[in-house]
């Protein structure tokens, strides 16, 4: 059997890298012929790539003599941020198997329309109406062949999406296409059994199905530390928690994927490896993403995490799943740490409710994609 996966995998992002390759890793382990489309939206593809440019260029108009000057500003990271593209381009084609052909748009991505016997949708938020990719019909499968190709998702998630609005219509009727659907949290199971009146199971991050164990690149710092994966503003509060913390545990601070005045070290470009090289070995965990809080988990860290609105939906449905919803900011966690309430979780009960749903998650995966096997065999 022939296996596509349509999913974020071309971005910038350790999550996102990371999910596309669990999920392909767990299926290739399954002795399935799978492999990765490679689709990037061009849209998408150029906010990415911006930022690899060496010089922006800002624009003023002047009325009085309606002529435009062009000033020319250099990119000070653009070294940076074309290290850390190349290191997960190469950790994706050395580590996983995308498709031959590289496509940029729906025209060009109907070639893929009967070329797998099954593509499974997901993970990430490839369904999220209201990130900056907006609404893209290929996420829902609309170039597949549906006499030649079955259609499942695993894990797919709309993100801080409540409502389909002028979608509605559309994106229902290509829901009840697939075979079998199943999500990643609360909210995205609402909306498949509410608004496209199909029946949906939630499952776990594909992260979860994996072991990095030999993936992993240690760190070369011998401090203990406290890592912090931050990837949007944080507040005063949150910048004064992160300090007493460290001070409380005595550790050095370092970031990982972007640059904070906090740390003491500061690596912004480091690989996918390295990523999780440095989760496996830290002492203490603060992050406000979602695969932040994954890999916190995974490697059974003490962590904390702070949770911006766009992302609560996600974050606050899987912690509360784990029993982890004390791990989430909060003005009372400062007198926690002064007071030593903050630095143990029992991961004994948390593996065993986990395990349980990693076991659920494989079960599902396994069987949808084997449910066709045995419908076209009756």
């Amino acid at each position: 059997m022939k296996i596509g996966i349509l999913t974020f995998h071309h971005v910038d992002n350790y999550g996102a890298t990371l999910q596309a390759y669990a999920l392909w890793n767990f299926l290739n382990s399954q002795g399935y012929d799978v492999e990765i489309i490679d689709y990037r939206p061009l849209k998408i593809a150029w906010i990415y790539f911006r930022p690899l440019l060496p010089i922006k260029r800002v624009r003023f108009s002047i009325n009085e003599s309606k002529k435009e000057i062009k000033k020319i500003r250099f990119n000070e990271k653009y070294l940076i941020y074309i290290s850390r593209a190349w290191k997960m381009r190469r950790f994706l084609l050395s580590n996983v198997k995308l498709s031959n052909r590289k496509v940029y748009d729906k025209k060009a991505l109907k070639y893929y329309h009967d070329k797998y016997d099954l593509i499974i949708c997901g993970s990430d938020q490839i369904w999220c109406l209201d990130s900056f990719r907006g609404y893209n019909s290929s996420f829902f499968l609309d170039f597949v062949n549906n006499k030649t190709t079955r259609k499942i998702s695993y894990a797919a998630s709309f993100g801080n999406t409540i409502k389909l609005g002028n979608y509605h219509q559309e994106i229902s009727t290509l829901i009840n296409q697939f075979q079998s659907i199943s999500v990643r949290d609360s909210n995205s199971l609402k909306i498949i059994s509410n608004e496209c009146n199909k029946e949906a199971v939630k499952v776990l991050d594909p992260t979860f199905l994996i072991k990095y164990d030999a993936l992993k690149s240690l760190p070369k710092t011998q401090d203990k530390y406290l890592l912090l994966y931050i990837q949007a503003d944080i507040e005063p509060e949150e910048e004064n928690f992160i300090k007493l913390l460290a001070k409380e545990k005595n550790l050095t601070i370092i970031s990982v994927g972007k640059y904070n005045p906090l740390a003491q070290i500061n690596l912004e470009a480091a690989s996918p490896k390295e990523w999780i090289g440095l989760y496996s070995q830290a002492s203490y965990i603060v992050t406000n993403t979602y695969h932040g809080a994954v890999f916190s988990i995974i490697f059974k860290k003490l962590f904390n995490v702070f949770v911006p609105n766009d992302k609560s939906n996600k974050v606050t449905d899987l912690l509360n799943d784990l029993g982890l919803v004390n791990r989430i900011f909060s003005d009372k966690l400062k007198s926690q740490i002064l007071n030593n309430q903050i630095f143990d979780i029992d991961y004994e009960a948390v593996s065993e409710i986990l395990e349980s749903k990693i076991i659920e998650s494989k079960n599902y995966l396994v069987e949808a994609i084997l449910q066709g096997v045995v419908d076209n065999r009756t």
